[in-house]
């Protein structure tokens, strides 16, 4: 085979064989360049070849001391290539490890290629020197060079490059079991990869079919518990009100990651802080009754258990101690408040007596008076002086204050507090990964947010 055909040749076998590792050599410029490469090279053996003629000292040497189609075709010469790749990648000079696949697939569609002529080429050289051959009859294999020959494999290799594209982009596993579209096939590559899993569904409920697309959260072979950026919703297949049509995996590029937060004694604002647009599971204590909506049913308790709940709420729930404590505090108040205007009405009528005391004294000073309003003003001098009012003196109801600082600490100190552990998916929700047209998040990261006025009191444990 020429050079032409071996790389076309190449990138079908390469590509398939790498789909059943989930590799891609399409995706990447650089896996395509490492194929058409490596099903050039067990031909370095001669000069006359396309990589002899770059490489042409090497080419020289090998094809003076073995020959051409000998050590370069041999399993020898695919161990050396497997040692060589293993090496560089063991050692950190490439970071790639699929470089490896790409070069001993890529390497293995050259022998293929090779096999499938009349020459055939030597697998076991240098032990054995006969040439293997697929298939046995000479009859129906190519002739090295003839330009008709070449043409036809060349052609119909490109034309698999194009058609076999879905199947490369999904892996083979995902494009086996897209093929078939039940739930037990998406059970089954959910359970076989380190990605989240994007099912394509279909299903008919009330006589409406409805179609879309969504992570896969949890799963078995009967159902799917799915996400769709909105909300969590399940696919059974043994719900006999809902017909599935069809349920077929694609892999994403989102890790499968959560993290797990253990608190004691922190705020409702911190708890929801955690559990706000996120998918949790866990278990939480409070301190007293709180409210909760679950499937349009409202709970009051102080022990909640959930699993995979999308954004859940919780609310602060009616405490009836609470509520008495905080009756008595305001009929505390009030009482309290009452004998503070008390004491300022008191202080007020006095000064206004001291105040009219110096005003008929400075009255009694002026000599213009006539005799009848001396004489008045004096009478009403004595009779005030007979009052004798001293200033008033203010005792504060020292018993009923104590009371209210005592119910106010009490209240304060019954605080809705909330303890537990909580396991957070963290996807970063990227869903433009999985809808195509949508705008990536500005943060492409798939760690968790941070948690705003989060309490010092939480312990966080990341997995």
């Amino acid at each position: 085979m020429n050079a032409a055909t071996h790389i076309i040749g190449g990138a079908v076998f390469a590509g398939t064989l790498c789909s059943f590792t989930d590799v891609n050599i399409f995706e990447n410029y650089h896996y395509m360049i490492a194929a058409a490469g490596f099903a050039l090279l067990p031909d370095i053996d001669t000069t006359k070849s396309a990589i002899g003629k770059i490489c042409f000292p090497i080419a020289w040497i090998i094809y003076r001391k073995f020959g051409h189609r000998t050590i370069t075709h041999s399993l020898i010469f695919f161990a050396f290539v497997w040692l060589v790749m293993w090496g560089l990648v063991k050692f950190g000079y490439i970071a790639d490890p699929n470089y490896i696949k790409i070069a001993l697939f890529s390497v293995l569609s050259h022998y293929v290629f090779d096999m499938v002529t009349v020459s055939g080429v030597p697998l076991l050289y240098p032990f054995y020197q006969n040439k293997c051959v697929i298939p046995g009859n000479k009859n129906f294999r190519f002739t090295t060079g003839e330009w008709k020959s070449e043409i036809v494999v060349a052609g119909i290799c490109g034309l698999l490059c194009i058609t076999m594209q879905p199947l490369f982009a999904n892996g083979f596993w995902t494009s086996y079991n897209r093929t078939f579209g039940t739930i037990k096939h998406v059970d089954r590559e959910n359970q076989n990869t380190e990605f989240y899993v994007v099912c394509d569904y279909s299903y008919i409920l009330n006589a409406q079919t409805i179609e879309g697309e969504a992570i896969v959260i949890t799963s078995n072979t009967n159902e799917l518990t799915l996400f769709d950026g909105e909300k969590i919703f399940k696919l059974n297949s043994n719900d006999p009100q809902l017909k599935v049509n069809h349920a077929k995996p694609r892999i994403s590029e989102i890790e499968k990651r959560f993290q797990e937060y253990q608190f004691f004694g922190i705020s409702l604002d911190s708890l929801q802080s955690i559990l706000n647009g996120k998918i949790a599971t866990g278990l939480v204590q409070s301190n007293y009754n709180v409210r909760y909506i679950e499937d349009a049913i409202t709970y009051y308790t102080n022990f909640i258990r959930f699993t995979n709940r999308f954004d859940k709420r919780i609310y602060a729930g009616v405490d009836s101690i609470r509520m008495n404590m905080r009756t008595s505090i305001a009929r505390l108040e009030a009482s309290i408040n009452q004998a503070n205007q008390r004491h300022r009405s008191e202080l007020r009528n006095w000064q206004a007596y001291q105040d009219n005391l110096v005003k008929i004294e400075d009255s009694l000073k002026n000599a213009t008076l006539s005799n009848y309003e001396r004489n008045r003003l004096q009478q009403e001098l004595i009779r005030l002086r007979n009052r004798n009012t001293d200033m008033p003196v203010f005792n504060p109801p020292v018993t009923q204050m104590a009371e209210l600082e005592a119910q106010r600490r009490a209240i304060s100190e019954r605080a809705l507090l909330f303890s537990g552990h909580v396991t957070v998916l963290t996807f970063g929700y990227q869903l433009a990964e999985i809808r195509p047209g949508t705008e990536a998040a500005p943060n492409p990261s798939y760690e968790h947010e941070p948690i705003p006025n989060f309490d010092a009191q939480i312990l966080l444990a990341r997995n």
